[in-house]
């Protein structure tokens, strides 16, 4: 067993990624509300997306064997100050999701009541923050169980 199965809800309101889901607010001037809806909206999509594509599955998990460079506050409050750093994340995860990221945007942005490009920076940019998080819950440490986590966390 990974670990034991936690709800978006829980997911969300660890330190990490609450730090994550309050920096990225902060940088794109949205309610932090709006941030957390999201995010709360958008993995359990792109847990979906990933059951229906391995090739999906394969680069999140690929995704989540790199930590960040420096713990979520320093990485946040960095990127804070790079507009530029904070393009090539989203840029890196359109590229990780790819053909399904306008899918992925449009649902998303639908089921939190916000714009597409709202879904699309938001999802881009606190995704090193969520992977941190389900790489640490992955105690197997394979793919198969990091699916797993993320699947669970749509309950």
């Amino acid at each position: 067993m990974t670990t034991t199965q936690e709800t978006i809800q829980q997911f969300t309101t660890d330190a990490a990624v609450d730090k994550a889901l309050n920096m990225t607010a902060e940088m794109f001037g949205l309610p932090k509300e709006t941030v957390t809806k999201i995010v709360q909206a958008g993995l359990p999509i792109l847990a979906r997306m990933a059951d229906e594509n391995p090739a999906l599955l394969t680069s999140l998990y690929t995704r989540s064997l790199q930590s960040l460079p420096e713990p979520v506050q320093q990485f946040y409050s960095k990127l804070a100050e790079n507009p530029e750093a904070q393009q090539k994340l989203v840029d890196e995860f359109k590229t990780i999701v790819g053909p399904m990221t306008e899918s992925l945007n449009r649902e998303t942005a639908r089921q939190a009541g916000t714009t597409e490009a709202q879904a699309e920076r938001v999802l881009g940019t606190t995704y090193p923050a969520v992977t941190e998080k389900l790489a640490a819950g992955n105690t197997e440490r394979t793919e198969a169980a990091f699916g797993q986590r993320l699947r669970n966390l749509t309950a």
